[in-house]
């Protein structure tokens, strides 16, 4: 009886396993997850963070299979991975919105900082000038 009560055990961690939840819905990913992954991993692997807790990592794939990778993924993020399945033509969509969005961020502060360099550049000229000034 002990031996049918473990190999049950075996089998519904098995089919446990082999469960990945499907998400049909997803659109976008938050700011703040986009960070988790460099968008260079994303787009070899297919693969974005969806959502995240203390200890647990939401990660939508494409592919089934993709054991090694979540298990170096948990090891790099140092948290428990929880896979969901996204549609390939979804994933596709919300990488192609990450990297337009990273582009954009990128653009605007480059132009911020831009615009903040002659403003930095006339305090440091003052700020000499009041040095020569007194010495």
């Amino acid at each position: 009886m002990v031996y049918a009560l473990i190999n049950m055990e075996v089998e519904l961690e098995r089919v446990h396993d082999d469960f990945i939840p499907r998400l049909r819905d997803v659109r976008r990913v938050p700011v703040r997850y986009q960070r988790i992954l460099p968008l260079p991993v994303s787009k070899r692997y297919q693969c974005v963070v969806l959502g995240a807790s203390s200890h647990v990592l939401t990660v939508g794939f494409v592919e089934r299979k993709n054991r090694r990778f979540l298990q170096l993924l948990q090891v790099l993020t140092g948290t428990k991975i929880f896979p969901v399945l996204v549609e390939p033509g979804r994933m596709r969509l919300i990488i192609a919105r990450m990297e337009r969005s990273q582009r954009f961020r990128r653009r605007y502060s480059q132009a911020y900082y831009a615009l903040q360099m002659p403003a930095q550049m006339r305090i440091l000229l003052i700020l000499q000038e009041e040095k020569m000034e007194q010495g």
